[in-house]
């Protein structure tokens, strides 16, 4: 990742314009498009500014280790994020679906641990995973998000259970589940679990 290309995602993670970049840096908003463009680097003393407006080092800023580092603890979080996303609906669905030996008792007990062990597991994964947000309010709040999600899901679960409509609890579980990754992660807990387009025109 180039200078430019961190200073945009820095820029991009604080929500904020090049305009209030430049006015916080006391520069020119097309020294700004500049710098994240490539075209210029911007000088020691805009490098330091720049750092206390996003909120790292300079080492940080500069570092082109440190950067790739972070980054791919990034995608390794958001990857393992995914997987028990999809590993708990997929799990519920299974356990959503009839039982296979009604008519032996003694089978049962080993049918029930097939269908929810693996569910719990892939749910206590999903929860296990909120420690990746180091925000303390985010934290909390997407702690209730999930849980609000998990609930919702186990309410379409029974719901297909019960009315034996199994085909239509497993296109809710799937819509609930992808409102899930590409609405509810990027938009309310700040985790961006697919990958979405480059814009590459200047702002």
């Amino acid at each position: 990742m180039t200078l430019g290309e961190k200073l945009k995602a820095y820029r991009s993670s604080k929500g904020i314009s090049q305009e209030k970049v430049a006015e916080l840096v006391g520069v020119s908003r097309q020294a700004v498009t500049k710098w994240e463009n490539d075209q210029t680097t911007p000088s020691s003393d805009n490098l330091m500014a720049l750092a206390s407006v996003y909120g790292v080092s300079l080492d940080e800023l500069v570092s082109e280790k440190q950067n790739t580092q972070k980054q791919d603890k990034k995608i390794l979080h958001t990857n393992l994020t995914l997987i028990a996303i999809i590993a708990q609906v997929s799990f519920l669905n299974a356990a959503m679906q009839p039982f296979q030996f009604t008519d032996n008792p003694t089978m049962r007990i080993p049918e029930l641990i097939i269908k929810f062990v693996p569910l719990l597991a892939a749910s206590v994964w999903m929860a296990f995973n909120l420690r990746y947000e180091k925000n303390h309010i985010q934290y909390r709040k997407n702690v209730k998000i999930e849980l609000l999600y998990c609930l919702t899901l186990a309410a379409a679960a029974m719901l297909g259970y019960y009315t034996e409509l199994y085909f239509l609890g497993t296109l809710m579980l799937m819509a609930i589940a992808l409102c899930y990754i590409f609405v509810m992660n990027p938009k309310y807990m700040n985790r961006q679990l697919v990958g979405k387009k480059k814009d590459n025109s200047a702002e």
